[in-house]
């Protein structure tokens, strides 16, 4: 919004709240609650306009509305004027005190403002009723002054608690958007080096089809009765197939140099990582048409650096599960997945029990193995690739050195249990 907009605006705001008021002392003398409002305006909508500007628009502005709004014709409209300029000096004399002693709005404290407020709301009544006064003297009583410094007090008060308040409120949004922004940081990174983890063994596996495609081509260059084109043909697959490799290992390392650069957090507490995990899949199942309800239980928190591998376990079989009840069929029916979590004779267990419709005995011997799937969208025809339980399966025993084991009946739900060492976790 335009500065001249926002000028208006708060001119306009506070016009209207100013016809809620009570008259004091001398005819024409109000105590409106439009003083209330007016740093309210000057510390939010106009934080960043010249105060003592704003603050005259509005001076000026009001007498204007009042002026138009309470005369009886428009012959009066001058006269009206003329008695309500010292209605305008209240806010011009509010905004030059609000200027002295707070120069920058940005960097003042609650302390600084809560004085700034009394000290201009009841300087700017006094400097008004002298104005209403003239020469007069029986208004400028002790008894009138301090109902006016009691005003001020109570004015000022309620709109440094207003303005506490609505800064305690932007630093919780703030504060709440951060740790939203960690989380799907977080998960993507998980997810990125998942995918790295794939990715670096699929490169070894490259190596192995260029060094195969160059024995080919030393094995075809010995033999004499082999055309030359063959023999170029297959030094040129062990080339292109060197140069895919290159390409692939610039990729990895592209991706783990924007990690690192994004995101870097090299120790978590499992405890936080089962957080995470807990208010996504929350999240998740706000999509979901199952009921399901989660139980997490850290039993022995501990701190490591593999928290991203670990996540990357966890987030697959408990994805997993929610399609599983989510696919079941069953309307009406709480579903429940329970994550454990517990140190044993210097293993760390994780279990991971679901009371979904269950892996059928035809289909659990299966279920690690790279490609294989049992789930199945109906509505596009896609089959899942398959990959998800046998990367956990290679993670956990390769990684970790631990172990994967399942447990599922049909009709009652699966378990999974995950053991990893405690060097493997643990950070000494």
């Amino acid at each position: 919004m335009k500065d001249w907009k926002r000028y208006f605006l708060i001119a306009g705001i506070l016009a209207l709240a100013s016809e809620l008021y009570w008259n004091a002392f001398v005819p024409g003398f109000r105590i409106s609650t439009a003083v209330i409002l007016l740093p309210i305006l000057l510390m939010t909508l106009g934080k960043n306009l010249s105060t003592i500007k704003t603050c005259t628009i509005t001076g000026l502005f009001l007498v204007i509305f009042r002026s138009v709004w309470g005369s009886s014709g428009i012959t009066d409209v001058p006269n009206m004027i003329l008695l309500l300029l010292p209605n305008a000096v209240f806010y011009i004399c509010y905004g030059i005190v609000f200027t002295i002693l707070i120069p920058n709005k940005h960097t003042c404290s609650y302390r600084l403002l809560l004085l700034t407020l009394f000290a201009g709301d009841f300087l700017s009544n006094v400097m008004e009723l002298c104005i209403f006064e003239s020469n007069k003297t029986h208004a400028f009583t002790l008894w009138n002054l301090g109902i006016l410094a009691l005003i001020a007090l109570f004015r000022s008060l309620l709109a440094g608690l207003f303005l506490i308040a609505e800064s305690q409120y932007r630093a919780l949004l703030k504060s709440e958007e951060h740790e939203n922004r960690y989380r799907r940081l977080f998960l993507m990174t998980t997810a990125l080096k998942n995918e790295i983890y794939f990715m670096r063994k699929n490169s070894e596996e490259i190596e192995s089809v260029m060094g195969n495609a160059y024995k080919l081509y030393e094995k075809l260059s010995e033999m004499e009765d082999v055309p030359e084109d063959m023999k170029r043909m297959s030094l040129a697959i062990a080339r292109d197939v060197h140069e895919i490799k290159k390409d692939y290992i610039r990729i990895i390392q592209g991706i783990e140099a924007e990690i690192t650069e994004e995101f870097d957090e090299k120790r978590m507490q499992f405890q936080d990582l089962l957080n995470i995990l807990e208010a996504t899949t929350h999240h998740q199942l706000e999509h979901r048409t199952a009921n399901i309800q989660l139980d997490f239980q850290c039993r022995d928190n501990f701190v490591t650096t593999e928290h991203y591998e670990l996540m990357a376990i966890l987030k697959n079989i408990v994805n997993n599960a929610i399609e599983a009840i989510d696919g079941s069929g069953k309307r009406g029916v709480k579903g429940t997945i329970q994550l454990t979590e517990c140190l044993i004779d210097g293993v760390y267990e994780f279990q991971i029990t679901d009371n979904g419709p269950g892996i059928s005995p035809r289909h659990l011997p299966n279920i690690f193995k790279m490609g294989y799937s049992t789930k199945f969208d109906y509505k596009t025809g896609n089959i899942y690739r398959g990959v998800g339980l046998y990367g956990v399966k290679g993670t956990v025993e390769e990684k970790f050195k631990g172990t994967i084991d399942v447990e599922s009946e049909l009709g009652k739900g699966t378990t999974f249990t995950i053991r990893i060492p405690f060097e493997s976790l643990k950070e000494v």
